[in-house]
């Protein structure tokens, strides 16, 4: 009677171990097909579905500077044709800045900020990340794969213009993107400052904090479950994408921008970042009143004399 006792009662072990991990399978493979594979059957290009849901197609409506442009490609590190844009604004220069785009979104969400830096005369580089917009590529990486491919942009820059000098501006997962590229070993010397808005200390972190304050739901085990699946399929894991771990790595002047009324990536963050920074020079603006990835529109004149004044310096001598 005990051997059959002991011999169900392992059965049950069995059976419940088997129905926790097919669970912890399931809720991790929707997690990372909803919030970071992109693209339907109808359409390939189709943002991952959590963005979609936030920004339905009919609200994607941008206005292209009206400048001179070219496409640019470049073949990322792994294999994927990316794409850009590279804007002129009509003179002969050697100031630049890349402008990178959020999640979800593709360059054109960066064409309104390329617009103010065109106007100042700046030459301007705007990509679709890898997995956005007409850059090939199946999963976004929450800024890890796409910083290495910001450090190429920037190398190619410099072999088109030598004499370049270089600005990385980068807006929420765009701004993730730019702080781990600009503490690459094999970043070029002809970038000179760095600009973000709105970036997060750390995926992992950003969407445990996302879970317990939008959603009211336990981090804990739904993270873990998230990123065991994440590196299954996308060979990458959420801790990999720390811009925070990369600021205590900086190597050039870093200028900080948050909305203190942003809701998806807190203010902390921001502040977190900066402490962290061991950029030879950093400044942080918090912008009053503005929400997620609106500090450029809630304070126009604030947000770019800010920059105007941050990037002057490094970019004396040079037309």
């Amino acid at each position: 009677m005990k051997k059959i006792l002991v011999s169900c009662l392992l059965t049950a072990v069995i059976v419940v171990a088997a129905m926790v991990v097919g669970a912890e399978y399931f809720v991790g493979n929707y997690f990372v097909h909803f919030g970071l594979e992109r693209g339907t059957a109808e359409n390939p290009q189709e943002p991952p579905k959590a963005y979609a849901l936030l920004m339905p197609p009919e609200a994607r409506q941008f206005t292209k500077p009206d400048y001179p442009s070219e496409e640019w490609e470049l073949t990322s590190f792994d294999g994927l044709m990316l794409k850009a844009t590279r804007f002129s604004p009509g003179q002969d220069g050697h100031r630049w800045v890349i402008v990178a785009h959020g999640y979800g979104c593709t360059q054109q969400n960066s064409w309104y900020i390329a617009a103010n830096y065109l106007a100042r005369g700046y030459q301007v580089l705007t990509p679709d990340l890898r997995a956005s917009g007409a850059s090939e590529g199946r999963y976004l990486t929450m800024g890890y794969r796409e910083s290495r491919d910001l450090v190429d942009w920037a190398k190619k820059i410099a072999r088109t213009d030598p004499e370049a000098k270089i600005i990385l501006h980068g807006v929420s997962m765009g701004a993730a993107s730019v702080m781990m590229a600009s503490a690459a070993p094999e970043l070029p010397q002809h970038v000179v400052a760095c600009v973000e808005d709105c970036g997060y200390t750390d995926a992992y972190d950003l969407l445990a904090y996302q879970l317990e304050s939008s959603f009211g739901l336990p981090s804990f085990p739904a993270m873990n479950l998230l990123d065991w699946r994440c590196k299954a399929k996308t060979d990458f894991s959420l801790h990999e994408a720390s811009p925070l771990v990369a600021e205590q790595h900086a190597k050039i002047p870093t200028l900080f921008i948050h909305g203190d009324k942003d809701t998806l990536v807190p203010p902390e963050m921001a502040r977190q970042l900066y402490d962290a920074s061991t950029a030879p020079q950093k400044q942080l603006l918090m912008v009053s009143g503005a929400v997620h990835a609106a500090a450029s529109q809630q304070d126009q004149k604030k947000y770019f004399a800010t920059i105007c004044d941050f990037v002057t310096p490094y970019m004396e001598g040079i037309k």
